[in-house]
């Protein structure tokens, strides 16, 4: 965005930047991930796509699975977790009471 050697800073760049976010993207604007990666990374927007506002689409295919498999395993972690424990102070047990 600018040169700090000479000094020179291009405001239009930053401006631009500046708006790029979910709301600014069209392929975020429906989509479910859209506040967890924020639209994907700018240099791989406009390195694949030409276009900062654009997000690129492998990317983004693959962030979607990283976040669904992240909160599959988070789910499965708490579903564990809230199992009941047995209270079995071994000598007074029932049956099932390991």
């Amino acid at each position: 965005m600018g040169n700090l050697n000479d000094g020179t800073f291009n405001e239009e760049m930053k401006q631009r930047f500046a708006k790029a976010n979910v709301y600014s993207k069209s392929n975020c604007k429906n989509c479910w991930a859209k506040f967890y990666c924020s639209g994907g990374c700018n240099a791989n927007n406009w390195q694949y796509e030409g276009d900062i506002l654009t997000s690129h689409k492998v990317g983004c295919e693959l962030e979607k699975k990283r976040l669904e498999c992240a909160i599959m395993i988070k789910a499965a972690l708490a579903d564990q977790k809230d199992m009941p424990q047995s209270t079995c102070d071994g000598d007074d047990c029932f049956a099932d009471c390991q």
